[in-house]
């Protein structure tokens, strides 16, 4: 069947006319989806990165996701402690990170901890400790 030119014009056209009529609720819009709710987005005083580390041959492989929150954050601050002290790693942008940093000979244990940024302003708290022993 065709379908005359215009077709999805005149849909959008119907749907701003009723949308504006006095008789359109925003409850009878939510329900036709014509209208979205409101996104509120994270709490950033008590949001919370979720790290994980493994060993892929000959380094680190720091997992990561944006949470369904990346319209709300700007990036991950990653630290490393190699028993010396937290120091930073990296503020990554792209989930999932590889720490290249070459293995000590002996076995060492390495913590790592994240924060999300915004702004470029820590949010949020840091995230669980998790650590993996190296070397050796």
């Amino acid at each position: 069947v065709a379908v005359p030119a215009g077709a999805l014009n005149r849909i959008f056209a119907l749907v701003q006319i009723f949308g504006k009529s006095a008789t359109c609720t925003d409850a009878i819009s939510l329900d036709l989806g014509t209208i979205g709710t409101a996104a509120s987005g994270p709490n950033m005083v008590t949001i919370q990165p979720e790290i994980t580390v493994k060993t892929v041959g000959s380094h680190n492989e720091i997992g990561w996701s944006w949470g369904g929150n990346r319209a709300y954050l700007d990036m991950l601050q990653l630290q490393v402690d190699r028993g010396q002290g937290y120091a930073d790693l990296a503020y990554d942008t792209t989930p999932g990170y590889t720490d290249t940093a070459a293995f000590p000979a002996v076995p060492t244990k390495w913590k790592y901890r994240a924060i999300w940024r915004v702004d470029d302003t820590q949010v949020g708290v840091w995230s669980a400790e998790v650590s993996i022993t190296v070397g050796g």
